[in-house]
């Protein structure tokens, strides 16, 4: 999904030029950088995918090439997928331009983008575009910094997102591996070892 907001000269990793305002859809013409089975792409919008948080233990955690539920949308599971080059989810699968139209992958592409509003594909971005960047920052490519300074002014807050996957936000949390706060104005905060807590986020 396509992050509109954000600031023109900030790099997102795993960005797909997906935009809902106009109900398009990616295109890409090497099915192995994407999602690359049938099976797969079915795990993708499955309505039994594993939860990307764990209540007992506060934290979220989601690798390159899982398959997580990160909410619903009008009772539509919305699952996440992060490839090493790109994302995808279950409101939108990237359509493979070196198979035939009518070929069961792009089938059901085009039938995750039919299925659902543009109310709901707009619903689901809100999410989606805030939990990409604390995927970032949780995987080393955006700094607290950034994240902080990055103006998304369709997509839900980050205590708004947390809260909604079962994350206790008034403790600290982490996010594979990575230990994280969020303090009274919803700013995130890295939590450092004890052995770095000399060194300047």
């Amino acid at each position: 999904m396509k992050i509109n907001s954000l600031s023109s000269g900030l790099s997102i990793p795993n960005k797909t030029n997906y935009s809902n305002s106009n109900n398009s859809f990616s295109v890409g013409s090497d099915s192995t950088q994407a999602l690359s089975t049938l099976s797969e792409m079915q795990q993708l919008i499955s309505p039994n995918a594993p939860k990307v948080a764990d209540q007992q233990t506060n934290s979220i955690t989601i690798k390159p090439g899982e398959v997580k539920n990160i909410g619903s949308v009008d009772g539509s599971p919305l699952n996440i997928y992060f490839g090493p080059n790109e994302m995808s989810t279950s409101f939108e699968i990237m359509i493979n331009v070196n198979d035939p139209p009518d070929s069961p992958r792009n089938q059901l592409a085009l039938k995750a983008l039919s299925d659902h509003t543009p109310s709901q594909f707009a619903k689901a971005n809100s999410i989606v575009s805030r939990f990409q960047l604390l995927y970032a920052v949780a995987n080393g490519t955006m700094s607290v910094k950034q994240y902080n300074a990055t103006n998304l002014d369709q997509a839900v807050s980050t205590s708004e997102l947390l809260t909604s996957l079962g994350i206790d936000v008034s403790k600290s949390f982490s996010f594979n591996g990575k230990s994280f706060s969020l303090d009274a104005q919803g700013n995130l905060h890295a939590l450092l070892p004890a052995n770095q807590l000399n060194i300047t986020q």
